[in-house]
């Protein structure tokens, strides 16, 4: 039987009207909702109670995994998907949110604990604070003043004691107190305070595993761990013990796919899927991972072939510019080959609302293209909220052809005096600049600082690239590449 033209309309307009911003908080309005939930195999170890640090850059769940474990209901919600974490058995309480109010720790309330002239003990004490803060909080007790904490924070055997009394009311009650640390890049606008905080942080992490039944739960940039100038002597074992949130490409179209099903193109959806011989999930099936569109990848291309066709052309020699299935996979990844589920969505969303809707198909190559320049965009836009050095560094970049010889390179941004402005500026406007404020940085410390976030790297040969996923909106050129905004 073949597929209404009118059913193909609704489901490009279900695409359409998703979310453009899918960015979440752990706590306060942006905090994630139900019917946002989806769970992916791959993303069990984020909140398994027992892995203490997560990584991912932005965009790839940090916070709202941070914030399913802090909500009753998304807990549940997590313990049907992932029933071998032992979900059912925690409580939960957050150390640090990025943002103050009454449910939440940010960098004023740090501020008000830890002075400018700070040293390591003093950082210390503010997060053993905040773990005595969740303790009492578990206990039932109003949130107490940090401030209030810090001399029974500071006092070893006073901490410990309160530590210990609490330690056994859990395990007597074969309860786990896990307390979350989100949004810990905006602990600091300074490197070194940053480095002084971040390294206090995860020496009370790792004094914590003398206790089994209260445990802390990290989510972190990959850069703030990978960050050389820390010094701490079990660094390595946390780094290695440290665990990724990746997304597979099975997985963020198991996500896409997942909304069209639960969403308010569900029935149109079904039509398409039983017009294809494949199959529909409900929302337990889909929950528990047993729906096969959630990660079988022939299926998977089977249902893009039908959405969007099988090539990114038309014609005999379509397929030598590749599937529709493999493109947005293969340009919205950054130097690290990881993509995220804002990006993804955010191609498909801009690729529904391109041009005119086609009468047997979804969306055309034409609107993914423009998808992954409207990605692009989001990206950079979104990468300048966490570091707003980064549109003054891409810039004097704008027209250059890729990939480059770092001399090039380096010799645009020394002409525009490209590090002077972003120290300058981060200074003024009080941000963490690209690079520590040294004055024997030089223009190979800012393509580091651009590396280790994933937006160049250097190729085999030595030059130097960028994903499509920054270059299209940064303006560079690369020969036989999506051309720029």
């Amino acid at each position: 039987m073949k597929t209404p033209s009118a059913d193909f309309q609704a489901i490009r307009q279900a695409i359409a009207s998703l979310p453009a911003d899918v960015s979440t908080d752990a706590i306060g309005s942006q905090a994630p909702k139900l019917e946002e939930f989806y769970a992916p195999e791959t993303h069990a170890v984020a909140i398994d109670p027992v892995a203490p640090l997560v990584l991912g850059a932005r965009g790839t769940g940090k916070s709202f995994w941070a914030g399913v474990l802090g909500n009753v209901e998304l807990r549940k919600a997590a313990a049907a998907a992932y029933p071998k974490l032992g979900l059912k058995r925690l409580q939960v309480q957050f150390g640090f949110t990025g943002l103050d109010g009454p449910e939440g720790i940010g960098r004023e309330k740090l501020d008000a604990c830890v002075p400018q002239n700070a040293d390591d003990k003093d950082a210390r004490a503010f997060w053993w604070a905040t773990i005595l803060s969740a303790l009492a909080q578990a206990a039932g007790q109003p949130p107490p003043k940090l401030y209030k904490l810090l001399p029974s924070a500071r006092d070893l055997e006073a901490r410990e004691e309160v530590l210990a009394a609490n330690e056994q009311a859990l395990r007597d009650s074969n309860r786990t107190l896990l307390i979350v640390y989100d949004a810990l890049d905006t602990t600091a606008s300074s490197w070194p305070r940053r480095r002084l905080l971040t390294q206090a942080l995860l020496e009370v992490v790792w004094s914590m595993r003398a206790y089994r039944a209260i445990r802390l739960k990290l989510f972190l940039r990959p850069d703030q761990l990978e960050d050389d100038a820390l010094r701490f002597v079990e660094l390595p074992k946390l780094r290695t013990g440290a665990v990724r949130l990746t997304w597979p490409g099975t997985d963020l179209y198991g996500l896409l796919f997942a909304r069209l099903a639960l969403g308010d193109a569900a029935e149109p959806f079904e039509r398409l899927l039983t017009n294809l011989k494949l199959p529909i999930g409900s929302r337990n099936e889909i929950l528990a991972r047993n729906w096969t569109l959630a990660h079988d990848i022939g299926e998977q291309k089977r249902l893009m072939a039908a959405l969007a066709g099988p090539y990114m052309a038309d014609g005999p020699h379509g397929y030598k510019k590749g599937n529709t299935y493999d493109w947005p996979l293969a340009h919205l990844g950054d130097a690290f080959d990881e993509v995220t589920p804002r990006s993804f969505l955010g191609l498909a969303i801009a690729a529904a609302k391109y041009g005119a809707a086609p009468p047997d198909r979804v969306i055309t190559p034409d609107g993914v293209r423009h998808g992954l320049r409207a990605a692009s965009k989001t990206r950079v836009d979104q990468l300048h909220q966490e570091f707003p050095w980064i549109k003054g560094v891409l810039a004097p970049l704008a027209g250059l052809l890729l990939p480059q010889d770092e001399d090039d390179v380096f010799k645009v941004w020394r002409k525009a005096r490209t590090l002077q402005d972003a120290l300058a500026d981060a200074k003024k406007m009080d941000y963490l600049p690209p690079v520590p404020e040294n004055a024997n940085c030089d223009e190979s410390d800012l393509y580091v600082a651009l590396e280790r976030i994933g937006v160049m790297l250097r190729r085999t040969d030595g030059r130097l690239d960028m994903p499509d996923l920054f270059r299209v909106a940064a303006k560079l050129l690369k020969k036989g590449g999506t051309a720029p905004l």
